[in-house]
C-alpha cells in the first residue's frame, strides 16, 4: 500500500521555569497549507509552534523522517536531530 502522509502542527509554550521550552498538544491538519496556517497563528499566542509532515506506511507502521514545514516563534532548535 502507498504511504499516507500526515500533516501535523506542534506548538510549544514556556516552560515555568527556566527559558525551557515544553511542546503543547500535538494536532493534525488536512493538508500542508492548513498545517502552516494553524502553526502561524498558534505562535501568535504561544511561544513558538511547527508544522511538518510525515509518511507513514499504514500496513508495517514504517515511518520516513519528519520534514518540517514552517517554524514559528520560539521552538527546540534540535527538533529534529537523530537520537
Amino acid at each position: 500500500m502507498a504511504k499516507k502522509i500526515f500533516y501535523v502542527v506542534q506548538p510549544y509554550d514556556a516552560a515555568k521555569r527556566g527559558n525551557g521550552l515544553k511542546a503543547g498538544v500535538a494536532m493534525e491538519a488536512a493538508s500542508e497549507a492548513e498545517a502552516r496556517r494553524k502553526a502561524e497563528r498558534l505562535a501568535q499566542s504561544r511561544a513558538g509552534a511547527i508544522a511538518f509532515s510525515r509518511a507513514v506506511d499504514p500496513d508495517s507502521d514504517d515511518a520516513e523522517p519528519p520534514v518540517l514545514i514552517a517554524s514559528f516563534g520560539r521552538v527546540p532548535e534540535d527538533l529534529f536531530d537523530a537520537a
